[in-house]
């Protein structure tokens, strides 16, 4: 175990020499910075002077860094991101462009899969996904339609999946992987809410040691880090390293931001030294109040045999609650509401069906109890089932006209009112966010079926990114 912190120890020893910064960036380390909480953070936020090394060309304190990184993760190499994990998920799949045509992917991914697409230039392949009908939630990917799929695309790229997805389901990434050997394809995974999983035995199996070739960590998500710290990991069979960090250095900031590197670095000390007792008592507390929420009235909290029933689900995250209210009389939309507004507490995502909390290793037992005593109270006040129609939390898979690129580009457009659009060829992608799984892309066909799903998110009041028109009143076509 090596506990060490070359990033944070650089910057540390460069703001005790209380340099004159005659450099970027221009707060002057915090003299420009009225702002308390920040004028702390300005003291490391620095750029590339000596003894601070380079991102993009890592010979020195980010290198050793990297370097711990990767062994803590068991991977063959690693890469820091400052842009989120969307930068590596675009640079994996640019790292594809010249290896086929398609790529297989699965329709419920981030809106960032589809910047990936234009990137690179590869058509997707979608893989049907099962819905849990209770939540209306997407669940897995069948290894048996993912194997006839890969029999009819013989110009595939790769393979390129979520797990776990969005719920906290983990996809069974080890048939996965042997299906893709078969083909002789990668298999990258979208791993941005697992980077827990690989410092305690009682978390799901991470990708990496189940036969991916990369994955993407958002480590944000769930370890101690500034938003937009992830990594790209790689496995000892990866075998186009220099591809993937020309794509990476292609996308990447050339002004890194040291606070998110050191938050990465101090994390990555934290997690090896202390990760496996604080995940510990996690778990402890995660089976304790999934089986709570259980007990009371029109409530489901998933469990792991709740997810176990869809082909293709191997296990769950514990730290991810997915609460089905079906069994009451207002929608996920307005329990989140009440939440918020009555209980002061913010869950990560709702939809028709459904609220998702997102616990981490640092909540405490008050905080898992102020949660449950809250739904126990809805339960009781809004008991009932008289909503009415709802809808899944995603739509029926569109037919694709275009192929994301050649939508991305296309030079003729025009706007229509969203009801008038049934049946052209979107111009605009259009995702509920969060989670940012798009309802529809550049390329693909609006049918009757989407005008309806997007209308209803409108009414809920769900934020929509990638439309102009940001209330749908109008929606761009490709002409």
């Amino acid at each position: 175990m090596d506990n060490t912190t070359p990033i944070y120890s650089a910057l540390q020893k460069y703001s005790q020499e209380n340099n004159l910064r005659l450099h970027m960036p221009g707060h002057v380390g915090g003299d420009g910075v009225n702002a308390g909480e920040l004028k702390l953070a300005a003291g490391i936020d620095v750029t590339e002077v000596p003894g601070l090394d380079d991102l993009h060309l890592p010979q020195d304190v980010i290198k050793e860094a990297s370097g711990l990184l990767a062994k803590a993760f068991g991977a063959a190499q690693a890469l820091f991101l400052v842009n989120g994990a969307t930068s590596g998920i675009h640079a994996l799949f640019l790292s594809l462009e010249n290896r086929g045509e398609t790529i297989l992917v699965p329709r419920n991914a981030h809106r960032s899969f589809y910047g990936g697409l234009v990137l690179s230039g590869l058509k997707p392949v979608y893989i049907p996904c099962q819905i849990d009908t209770d939540s209306g939630t997407a669940t897995s990917i069948d290894t048996k339609a993912l194997q006839k799929l890969l029999q009819q695309t013989p110009n595939a790229a790769g393979v390129f999946i979520t797990s776990p997805n969005y719920y906290g389901a983990i996809s069974d990434i080890e048939k996965i992987s042997s299906t893709c050997a078969t083909f002789n394809l990668p298999l990258f995974v979208d791993e941005a809410h697992g980077a827990h999983f690989y410092f305690h035995p009682h978390y799901p199996q991470p990708a990496l040691h189940s036969g991916a070739d990369a994955v993407v960590l958002g480590l944000h998500k769930t370890w101690p880090v500034f938003n937009q710290g992830a990594c790209i990991l790689v496995s000892k069979k990866f075998g186009r390293w220099e591809d993937l960090f020309a794509c990476y250095s292609l996308l990447t900031t050339t002004s890194p931001s040291y606070p998110i590197l050191a938050s990465i670095d101090l994390a990555r000390a934290f997690m090896t030294s202390e990760g496996e007792k604080y995940l510990d008592s996690s778990w402890h507390l995660s089976r304790e109040y999934h089986e709570k929420i259980n007990t009371l009235p029109g409530l489901k909290c998933y469990q792991e045999e709740d997810w176990a029933q869809y082909t293709g689900v191997r296990q769950a995250d514990p730290l991810k609650v997915l609460v089905s209210i079906k069994g009451l009389y207002i929608d996920g939309f307005q329990v989140a509401h009440i939440l918020r507004n009555k209980y002061h507490i913010q869950v990560e995502t709702q939809g028709a069906n459904f609220i998702l909390a997102m616990f981490a290793m640092f909540h405490q037992r008050h905080d898992w109890e102020k949660f449950y005593t809250a739904l126990r109270e809805i339960a009781v006040i809004y008991a009932g089932t008289s909503r009415g129609k709802t809808l899944a939390a995603i739509p029926p898979l569109p037919e694709v006209k275009l192929s994301p690129r050649e939508a991305f580009l296309a030079p003729k457009r025009r706007k229509v009112r969203l009801q008038e659009s049934k049946g052209l060829i979107s111009a605009e992608m259009a995702a509920a966010y969060p989670p940012g799984i798009p309802c529809i892309l550049p390329g693909e066909l609006i049918s009757d079926e989407i005008v309806e799903y997007l209308e209803y998110l409108i009414k809920a009041g769900v934020k929509i990114h990638g439309p102009r028109y940001a209330n749908l009143e109008y929606i761009e076509v490709i002409e």
